[in-house]
């Protein structure tokens, strides 16, 4: 077997080297994931439920600003979580994106929310089917 020389040897661990480092940084963010702002942002979260039957609903689209960068789906206990920078208010827009598949068809609600305190959601069912 042929032995590397000095050279090659000092560039060989400066590669392993920063493979380790890039190893280590994946595996930080992927057990604790990317670190939010230092303040700057606020969670909108909360639960969303049928006005008529009182059960979670899932598959809602929850956004701000009709803006779907800041979005999130309801999941199967209705709940969801938006984290985006602070603002004095945010417009919040509920919308029935799946249709029928959530055990009905739900009119869209519009509401403003100032801070940062759990919301909880009534949707009325959509007669026009």
């Amino acid at each position: 077997m042929k032995k590397l020389s000095e050279k090659s040897r000092r560039v060989l661990r400066a590669i392993y080297r920063a493979f380790g480092v890039t190893a280590v940084s994946f595996i930080f963010q992927a057990c604790y994931g990317i670190p939010l702002d230092q303040g700057d942002d606020v969670a909108i979260r909360g639960s969303v439920k049928s006005k008529k039957t009182d059960k979670p609903i899932s598959g809602i689209m929850v956004s701000i600003d009709e803006n779907k960068v800041f979005s999130d789906l309801t999941d199967s206990y209705g709940y969801f979580t938006i984290y985006l920078p602070r603002q004095d208010y945010y417009t919040v827009k509920f919308e029935d994106i799946d249709g029928m598949d959530n055990d009905g068809l739900f009119k869209q609600h519009i509401t403003t929310v100032q801070g940062e305190s759990p919301l909880q959601v009534y949707l009325e069912e959509d007669d026009e089917t």
